[in-house]
């Protein structure tokens, strides 16, 4: 298995993964106190469990971001003693999403087949088909990992398989911008 951390400018193309640090939100990027707005076709809630399932075109907003995947399970911890059983934010433990799955942060977007998060770990993971752009620039494998408390992402590809990332220049971004632009019609104008 092939491991290649990412930094500096790479990490730029995988922040849609949050900020650093432990947000608290079940989101990254998004705060304790930031709502979660959870739009679905279905939801199954197994209580001995602590299990949410969403299905049918599920959409989560938390904070800045937004997940838009199939299928969604959140599996919560068990409340404490005399504790309200209400299902918050800050009780889920882990979430996994099935595809396709995209995340949105800001000019930041994440695509795979699936997608997880764990709390004990603090990380966020898309698997399969991973695509992760900013703007022109484009970073693809096969498996993400994004440590939210270090902000360290690394992509992992299948054995045999590279990594592969795309980085487009600021200079040649004018420069596409500059030959798309029509000339003035006086510079038009056959003599």
């Amino acid at each position: 298995m092939k491991v290649i951390p990412i930094f500096t400018a790479a990490l730029l193309a995988a922040a849609p993964l949050a900020a650093k640090g432990r947000s608290g939100g079940i989101l990254p990027g998004a705060g304790a106190k930031d709502p979660v707005d959870i739009d679905a076709g279905k939801l199954d809630y197994f209580d001995k469990e602590q299990k949410l399932i969403y299905s049918g075109g599920v959409v989560v907003v938390n904070g800045p971001s937004t997940l838009k995947a199939s299928r969604l399970i959140l599996l919560l911890d068990k409340p404490q003693q005399g504790q309200e059983s209400n299902g918050g934010s800050d009780r889920v433990r882990h979430i996994d999403a099935e595809g396709p799955v995209t995340l949105v942060s800001k000019d930041q977007i994440g695509t795979g087949d699936r997608g997880s998060y764990d709390r004990s770990e603090n990380k966020v993971y898309l698997f399969g088909n991973v695509t992760l752009t900013q703007g022109d620039s484009v970073v693809k494998g096969d498996k993400l990992i994004y440590d939210t408390s270090t902000g360290q992402a690394t992509v992992v590809e299948k054995p045999g398989q590279r990594v592969r990332s795309i980085f487009t220049p600021s200079e040649a971004k004018s420069e596409k911008k500059e030959k798309k632009e029509p000339a003035p019609a006086a510079e038009r104008r056959a003599d």
